[in-house]
């Protein structure tokens, strides 16, 4: 299988940041500019901005479309999956998530195709989904945007339950919310297709999420998270997954109010020895 693969994390985020969590600042817009990717037919196109978390899996359709744990080639290809935080205007702490994927999201799921799966969110990498943020309606009370808190069973699973072999009755690979606890509301923006992506070609989409912090509740600490955490998406077959690991910030966030009285206090020096 021919494969482009990059992973990266981007620098860590000044002790002094003015009231920020996290180097990045994106609008949920379904525009990936403001990321720092550029569909420019190059691998370096993949590389977002400085402070955002990232992985790139960009797949062929080379070995009859094998992609892991499942087939499709481009079609069902989960490619990138970019992860970063910002604490904006109104004092809240937003998570934000953007996914490149060859899979279009208006696939309809069929007896031989299969629609887009959420977002799954497991605090603390033990192996229990902690969250899913739904990209699509999933019942009459589980809605586009949703951010749900879950258990496992909690979850409808995948085709697959390893690599290549094809057993749906135990398959682990989660792929959509079908019941759990609404615990707040995510904004969810999807691109339109878009062309020269990376180096192998093909229609690309992109996602775009953002979700308040506070429906973690002791997941997120302030400005940061409280512990590590493993962040997926894929598909309702779940043909092809792209997973990222997600550090526990360890650099200690200043508070408001000691930053305000260190501003007033150099204004004060400042002043003093201001020459009349």
């Amino acid at each position: 299988m021919r494969k482009e693969l990059l992973t990266g994390l981007a620098a860590t985020v000044a002790l002094l940041a003015p009231l920020g969590a996290s180097a990045a600042s994106v609008t949920i817009d379904g525009n990936f500019t403001d990321w720092g990717i550029a569909n420019n037919g190059t691998t370096a196109g993949w590389t977002p901005k400085s402070g955002v978390v990232y992985t790139v899996e960009d797949q062929s359709n080379a070995m009859n479309g094998f992609l892991s744990p499942g087939w499709g080639g481009q079609a069902y290809d989960a490619e990138a999956l970019y992860v970063t935080w910002q604490t904006k205007a109104d004092g809240k702490t937003y998570l934000d998530v953007g996914i490149v994927t060859g899979h279009d999201p208006s696939t309809a799921t069929t007896a031989n195709s299969y629609g887009r799966g959420d977002i799954a969110i497991d605090f603390g990498k033990n192996g229990s989904w902690d969250f899913g943020i739904l990209t699509a309606n999933r019942s009459a009370t589980l809605l586009r945007g949703d951010v749900v808190a879950t258990a496992n069973a909690d979850w409808s699973t995948g085709l697959w339950s390893s690599p290549g072999v094809f057993a749906p009755e135990s398959s682990p690979y989660v792929t959509k919310v079908a019941s759990g606890t609404d615990v707040g509301n995510a904004s969810v923006a999807i691109s339109n297709a878009f062309t020269n992506m990376g180096i192998l070609g093909g229609n690309h989409w992109f996602y775009e999420v953002e979700i308040p912090v506070d429906a973690f509740g002791s997941h997120w600490h302030g400005m940061n998270p409280s512990e590590a955490f493993s962040i997926q998406w894929t598909m309702l077959c779940a043909n092809d997954i792209v997973a990222l690991n997600v550090a526990a910030t360890t650099v200690p966030e200043p508070a408001i109010p000691a930053l305000v009285l260190t501003g007033l206090a150099l204004a004060g020096l400042t002043r003093r020895r201001t020459p009349h």
